[in-house]
């Protein structure tokens, strides 16, 4: 090897190292963008950030969608991926509901998991649908909430059914759970047999078991007199800076709340509504969760990055639904920002770059 060719590989050497050194840094300090993407079929959605005391690390349970496939949004298994820092993230795989998936492909449709962790055990409500195929449309027929249990020293395989939440005349999606005193309660969005519109349902309970009916959500909520939208889902609820906090998805930013009493809520508006300038980040932001750490409060979130929703807005022939859109439209990414409060309500920049301490 000459002279000018050792040194060209020397160089090339070096900037490469300098490049990792410099990759490395910043993920150990910054928050890449996007966060996390299901490593199968580039679907993860609908993200529950929990902490694991056992383990001491942070899990991220996510809906694994598949728009590799045209039957991209059913016989869908749990995703979870884990991390340390908040930071850098690593695929766990898949979960197993009574010893059965751990496949990128489940036996059944499983949605939006909502957990809650309290002693030694994980507490998870998620929507669940018998559907593998979509003879009753993209999305299937008839979900339940399903309450699963596991130990923290086997979250991802331990899952055990403990019972559904409610009744066979009711359908439902997209629950979530916190804790209140001594209940905890669980609100999700459903809709009774030959009801007029879906109602959000509230549930509490002192020991998981014995669960009592809390009637509907109060005040703002699923109220289009004051926010102007006839659709929501998803809802999640958190305290922080000492007040309860409700997000929900209207499919146009995040609708947010706010309550001293997680009882009456009101409306104070909408976050994430346009899409930001990070990778992947450049669409409305759907269906979160947030980590409240160290007194600072981190949303965690999905983007459709190709998704054409001005398609789905038309009229008429040139109208396209997400299920008439190609494959690549489908994909969807987790990212992360940081929460502010001004003026009493809450903000996000998407934009902002920030690092975990």
């Amino acid at each position: 090897m000459n002279i000018t060719l050792k040194f060209l590989v020397f160089l090339l050497t070096s900037v490469g190292i300098v490049a990792c050194e410099h990759n490395n840094n910043r993920k150990q300090n910054e928050v890449p963008a996007p966060l996390f993407v299901d490593p199968n079929y580039q679907g993860s959605c609908d993200p529950e950030i929990v902490w694991n005391e056992y383990e001491q690390q942070w899990y991220i349970y996510y809906t694994a969608r598949r728009p590799m496939l045209e039957n991209t949004w059913l016989q869908t298994p749990i995703g979870v991926a884990v991390s340390k820092d908040m930071v850098n993230w690593e695929f766990k795989g898949y979960c197993k509901f009574d010893g059965v998936g751990g496949e990128k492909d489940a036996s059944s449709t499983f949605w939006a998991p909502a957990i809650i962790s309290t002693n030694d055990t994980l507490h998870m409500f998620v929507t669940w649908k018998p559907d593998t195929i979509p003879t009753e449309g993209a999305w299937g027929g008839q979900g339940w909430i399903v309450h699963y249990k596991a130990p923290l020293d086997n979250p991802v395989e331990g899952w055990q059914k403990v019972s559904a939440l409610h009744d066979d005349d009711l359908n439902a999606i997209d629950a979530t759970v916190y804790k209140s005193k001594s209940q905890f309660h669980v609100w999700f969005k459903g809709k009774e047999e030959g009801a007029q519109k879906n109602e959000l349902y509230h549930l509490t309970t002192s020991d998981f078991t014995n669960w009592k009916e809390a009637g509907f959500s109060k005040s703002d909520v699923f109220n289009a007199e004051s926010t102007g939208s006839n659709f929501e889902e998803a809802p999640y609820i958190f305290r922080w800076k000492e007040k309860y906090w409700l997000i929900t998805d209207p499919h146009n930013g995040f609708f947010v709340y706010s309550s001293d009493d997680a009882e009456n809520w009101k409306f104070h508006g909408t976050i994430l509504k346009e899409g930001g300038t990070r990778n992947l980040d450049n669409s409305m932001a759907r269906h979160c969760s947030v980590a409240v750490r160290d007194g600072h409060a981190f949303i965690f979130y999905h983007v459709e990055p190709w998704r054409r929703y001005d398609l789905e807005k038309l009229k008429g022939e040139g109208r396209k639904r997400i299920f008439d859109q190609p494959l690549k439209n489908r994909e969807s990414v987790l990212q992360m920002a940081e929460l502010e409060i001004f003026d009493d309500k809450l903000h996000c920049d998407r934009n902002r770059a920030f690092k975990i301490k």
